[in-house]
């Protein structure tokens, strides 16, 4: 019998969380399919150790059209069917940060492109491109605590991520009665807060509540990367994933 083919995709692979979501994915019987906007040499030189097939490919996922097209051909050209299949949307901007009185629609389009938008086509692409597979099928969507709570500064963030998080539950509404295996499976998963670029930018920006991101730093409270990556991993393989349709991973 051939070995377990279990294909994961992960949105914003290069850097950050993705990237140590790529890294901790690296595991026999799994294959990844990697996109951000820019390489990481170190990690596909780990990914080439590792002999995990991994595919990379660059692609700005501000284009939500485009992006969903680019998903749908790369699914297409898979060489064999999966044994389960996850699609991690954890691709994200943070920016602009400020009142809501000075939102620009230069700045706030493509943030909403980036953060709700393409997620929400890809999710669309990879459903109806993985339903020949009849296989299981899991989305986990990196959410944020700033979804369910407001942070003033923080409007398009929030609304978009607030968005994401209502796609997830009706994407379960739609496939709740999606028969076996073909099973549907989503989750807007909140992973706390990591000590990755995104902070930098945060850390740097002016808000009301800009000297609480700043004292987690100063304090070492910040969640690592790698950390957080092998606790999502661990998420993802829970019997019950996809119970609870928007979760914080600081529950468990």
């Amino acid at each position: 019998m051939s070995e377990a083919n279990h294909l994961y995709i992960i949105t914003g692979a290069s850097r950050g969380l993705g990237a140590a979501l790529t890294n901790a994915l690296l595991v026999p019987g799994n294959r990844l399919i990697c996109v951000a906007r820019s390489r990481n040499n170190e990690l596909e030189r780990i990914a080439t150790m590792s002999g995990v097939p991994v595919a990379w490919h660059l692609q700005d996922l501000s284009q939500a059209g485009p992006a969903a097209t680019w998903l749908a051909s790369v699914i297409d050209t898979l060489d064999q069917p999966p044994a389960s299949a996850t699609l991690i949307l954890n691709a994200g901007v943070v920016e602009p940060i400020g009142p809501v009185s000075r939102l620009q629609e230069s700045t706030l389009v493509p943030h909403l492109l980036t953060n709700l938008a393409a997620p929400m086509t890809m999710t669309a692409a990879f459903l109806e491109r993985t339903e020949k597979f009849d296989c299981p099928r899991k989305v986990l969507a990196i959410s944020s605590g700033a979804a369910r709570r407001p942070i003033e500064g923080w409007s398009a963030y929030c609304a978009g991520k607030a968005g994401l998080d209502m796609f997830m539950r009706s994407v379960n509404a739609e496939y709740a009665q999606a028969p076996a295996p073909r099973t549907v499976r989503a989750v807007a998963l909140a992973p706390g807060v990591i000590d990755t670029g995104m902070q930098d930018v945060i850390r740097n920006a002016e808000f009301a509540q800009v000297q609480r991101f700043r004292d987690l730093k100063a304090n070492q409270q910040l969640a690592s990367a790698e950390e957080t990556a092998g606790r999502i991993v661990a998420y993802l393989h829970r019997p019950d994933f996809g119970s609870t349709e928007l979760d914080d991973l600081r529950n468990y």
